[in-house]
């Protein structure tokens, strides 16, 4: 009898044990650190903790943005910038806005150090559209040359009216196209008719032109070009001259060029670096003074040079 009313003892403890963890788990409680539960017959057991170790990943560090790809802003849609200056030998230029600019071509004053002319000029940039792929400007240049010599004085007008159209085609190839109309008229006394700059005579004229630009790395690029003359107008002429010290005459008519469609061919390579830009090649045809864009009857080799400074 005691044996069996032991048994039922250890029973009835087992079954208050189990019955008092199943409420406890079903609570949502978890057994404390290092706390000891006791088995039947007063075994005491250790419960150990469980270690639970949170790993966070370092923060992502975002991607510095790419440079951007210079462009090359001469004889093309592109501008210089906005508030950026930019002394060449070619052309200074000067951003007033993103889309606009004003300039001038040292070449046409320097001209008076070889063949005695002056010409001041100006010249505004203003850029219409550029919604990648495309961009448009339009430039309208003014040119007023001083001529001087033993058997001419009077002055020429050339102005310039130029559309460039630039199309990026593919990711490394741009085109460049250029329409542009030249007015020229020369008033003065003398032989009007040798009022020229060097042999390259202004007169009234339409032209186009087609640049090829392959970006082989971010600065540098391949370039290839042509310019063609497809109008010729004779140029309108005024003037009068001393025969003799008691008979003057004067002079009316028009002056046919020598050459009626003029046009070269040039290839070469541009680097662009953030602060210079340099434009190098060489070509066969006739010469168009850049800027009046005047060309030179005689074909020859064509040089295209250009440095400039950008700030």
């Amino acid at each position: 009898m005691v044996m069996c009313a032991r048994l039922v003892s250890t029973l009835v403890a087992v079954g208050l044990l189990v019955s008092g963890t199943a409420r406890a788990l079903a609570a949502g409680d978890e057994p404390e650190s290092g706390a000891a539960a006791t088995a039947p017959g007063g075994t005491v057991a250790a419960v150990e903790p469980v270690e639970t170790t949170t790993v966070q990943g370092a923060p992502a560090v975002e991607a510095a943005p790419p440079k951007p790809i210079p462009q090359l802003d001469e004889r093309t849609a592109y501008m210089v910038g906005r508030h950026k200056l930019k002394l060449g030998i070619l052309a200074f230029e000067y951003g007033i806005l993103q889309q606009l600019s004003i300039g001038t071509e040292p070449p046409a004053w320097i001209l008076r150090a070889f063949i005695n002319i002056l010409v001041p000029n100006l010249h505004l940039k203003y850029q219409l559209l550029e919604r990648d792929p495309v961009a448009v400007a339009v430039m309208a240049a003014g040119y007023y040359a001083t001529l001087d010599r033993s058997n001419v004085s009077g002055n020429l007008v050339d102005v310039p009216l130029s559309l460039f159209v630039s199309v990026k085609v593919h990711p490394r190839i741009t085109l460049h196209a250029q329409g542009a109309y030249v007015y020229a008229r020369v008033v003065g006394t003398g032989d009007v008719t040798q009022a020229s700059l060097n042999g390259a005579t202004a007169s009234r004229t339409g032209q186009v032109g087609l640049m090829v630009q392959y970006r082989l790395t971010r600065i540098f690029s391949l370039l290839a070009s042509g310019r063609y003359q497809f109008y010729t107008a004779d140029l309108p002429l005024s003037g009068s001259t001393t025969i003799d010290p008691f008979t003057t005459g004067t002079l009316s008519g028009q002056y046919v060029p020598a050459v009626q469609h003029p046009w070269q061919v040039v290839g070469g390579f541009a680097v662009l670096w953030r602060y210079v830009h340099l434009i190098l090649g060489a070509g066969y045809g006739n010469y168009f003074v850049p800027g009046l864009l005047i060309a030179d009857p005689k074909r020859t080799i064509v040089p295209d040079a250009s440095i400039a400074v950008v700030l």
